[in-house]
């Protein structure tokens, strides 16, 4: 597959599990939003981070 059609893949899917934990934590976490956003902030920074380097790693 083409290194860039799978980086952009991987960053939708990231982009989607981020909107997605937006919208259910902080339903999840009543009284902690704040923290409900952070949460889902770090799950999505260490989501694309992984990608990218199961990614990197792939091409070596």
């Amino acid at each position: 597959m083409n290194l860039r059609v799978l980086e952009v893949l991987a960053a939708v899917v990231c982009f989607v599990i981020f909107v997605l934990l937006l919208v259910v934590l902080p339903d999840l976490m009543a009284g902690m939003e704040g923290f409900a956003y952070v949460a889902a902030l770090a799950v999505f920074i260490s989501s694309l981070g992984i990608a990218g380097y199961l990614i990197d790693r792939m091409v070596m």
